[in-house]
């Protein structure tokens, strides 16, 4: 008996000490960034022409992609959701492609999709529209990359309503759109809102596809991740850190509202 006590404090012990360094070692690297800048230069950043037009960019960019992606996949969501078809594992797991996909590829292939010779490039510019190296591209890249968060929370989300209830509401003669807008858009409120808070998050924190398709002009291109990686290899540390600081505040608060409203509805890949 003694022994089994002292086998499980020894394990106990061990596993509290491996747990320890690993989140030791987070906080170390969150506080490499959190003490690189004093708090005056940090204010000081806030008011430089890098940093700030970057976080408008940024803004900018992120909520038009909230936006397209609530017109877009609620829709999307709701028929993956409700409807019964063959095929629809296959656009189900294509849907995960954007997400496993490493953002440089999702980047080249946007990229051939929209340069002057790809198939929608050569079509767009006979109309004078210019996707590549535009704040276009850039909506487009996040809107590939962080669209699917919200599809996928949705769908659950909509997927968890009770069967019971819909079937109710077609047995008493309403229409198709009247369950939408009255059962089904008010059940799925918590998980919509999930849904935009992890799409505004990644599209802010989007970088790679970004910078592929949208490139990295200075005050017109240059979203907060790609302005930090510039700013970094110029060896200009100050504006990088302020952003860096910037995206980090953001992305904890967005993951604390996360996780305290809607954790129910949390997506893993």
């Amino acid at each position: 008996m003694v022994a089994k006590i002292q086998n499980s404090f020894v394990f106990d012990m061990l596993i509290s000490f491996v747990s320890g360094l690993f989140f030791a070692f987070i906080v170390l690297v969150l506080l490499s960034l959190m003490t690189t800048t004093s708090f005056k230069e940090f204010l000081s950043q806030l008011r430089s022409p890098v940093v700030l037009s970057s976080i408008f960019v940024s803004l900018e960019t992120s909520l038009a992609v909230v936006c397209l992606t609530f017109i877009f996949g609620f829709p999307v969501s709701y028929f993956l959701a409700l409807k019964k078809f063959k095929g629809k594992i296959f656009l189900d797991t294509l849907l995960d492609l954007p997400i496993v996909l490493p953002p440089l590829v999702s980047g080249l292939s946007l990229l051939l999709l929209f340069g002057a010779d790809g198939l929608l490039g050569t079509l767009l510019s006979r109309w004078n529209v210019r996707i590549i190296f535009t704040k276009k591209g850039i909506i487009i890249a996040q809107l590939f990359v962080a669209s699917p968060f919200f599809i996928k929370t949705v769908k659950e989300t909509i997927a968890n309503i009770s069967k019971d209830l819909l079937a109710a509401s077609a047995t008493l003669g309403a229409s198709p759109f009247y369950t939408f807008r009255r059962i089904v858009l008010p059940l799925s409120k918590s998980g919509i809102w999930a849904g935009l808070v992890m799409t505004w998050a990644r599209a802010m924190g989007e970088f790679g596809a970004t910078a592929m398709v949208a490139g990295c002009i200075p005050q017109q291109t240059e979203t907060m991740t790609i302005a930090i990686y510039m700013q970094a290899m110029s060896g200009e540390l100050a504006p990088a850190t302020a952003i860096a600081l910037i995206l980090m505040v953001f992305s904890f608060i967005s993951l604390a509202i996360f996780k305290t409203r809607f954790r129910k509805y949390e997506y893993s890949s």
